[in-house]
């Protein structure tokens, strides 16, 4: 199928998630289109990570439908549609990488795995060179993951996200255990992709986090969509109250 440019990148009708007898994620429906900036916004144990694995391609659902850039997930083309989503999740990947070198999880993006699939050519090291520089880790990038700051760590993920390319981004808690420097250092990077025109989503639970220029938003609450829409009508005080039982005042979710 051919994407055009008004078309969704991303569909899913009717989505569930159910482990035991309880749902994780329920009746989800959601389409986001080319070149659209989403905020996904919800408290702790929403469903955020969860939803956003599945679209990435690493995770499974019970029921539904989703289609990336007009595909389904299938035994073959799974890889090669996890390069065109770029995912960055401290709490995921974490799970995965230890003591490996940064520039080889950066490099792990190019195959749509966690690990490498075959040495790198000049070529992917370039690539590395280029984004490791930019995100001003050049001299991290030879050190192990488990070694590097918080900071750090989320720099590497995001590198490894772009490295192929990809035509979405999901930024998953981004700012989630960094200091106020290294989140405006995040925040200001995020800005920068988002200057590219690329589709991206942006999870928080913090609402001084919200990218001023993103302009969708959808609220998560316990596994379901509670609300989505335009974001400056959604984060009014009385919208926060009345879809998540949450004051503007706190700061958070």
């Amino acid at each position: 199928m051919v994407i055009k440019m008004n078309d969704a990148v991303i569909e899913i009708e009717k989505l569930n998630y159910k482990t035991g007898n309880r749902f994780l994620l329920e009746d989800i429906n959601w389409q986001v289109k080319k070149g659209e900036s989403w905020v996904v916004f919800g408290l702790n144990g929403s469903g955020k990570t969860t939803l956003l694995s599945i679209i990435a391609g690493f995770g499974r659902y019970s029921r539904g439908k989703l289609r990336i850039l007009g595909e389904e997930y299938t035994a073959d083309n799974l890889r090669a549609l996890r390069r065109k989503v770029g995912f960055v999740s401290s709490s995921f990947f974490d799970k995965y990488y230890t003591c490996e070198k940064a520039r080889d999880i950066i490099l792990s993006g190019l195959g749509g795995g966690l690990g490498l699939e075959k040495p790198p050519d000049a070529r992917e090291l370039l690539k590395v060179k280029n984004l490791v520089k930019i995100a001003d880790i050049a001299y991290q990038s030879e050190q192990p993951f488990n070694e590097l700051s918080k900071g750090e760590r989320q720099k590497v993920l995001i590198a490894r996200a772009l490295i192929g390319e990809p035509e979405i981004l999901i930024l998953d808690e981004p700012g989630t255990g960094l200091d106020i420097k290294a989140r405006a250092q995040m925040l200001s990077y995020v800005r920068q992709i988002a200057q590219t025109k690329m589709t991206i989503i942006y999870v928080t639970h913090y609402l001084d986090e919200i990218p001023a220029d993103f302009t969708k938003t959808v609220f998560l609450k316990d596994g379901r969509i509670a609300a989505q829409g335009e974001t400056k009508e959604l984060f009014r005080a009385d919208n926060l109250e009345r879809f998540l039982k949450i004051s503007a005042k706190s700061g958070e979710g």
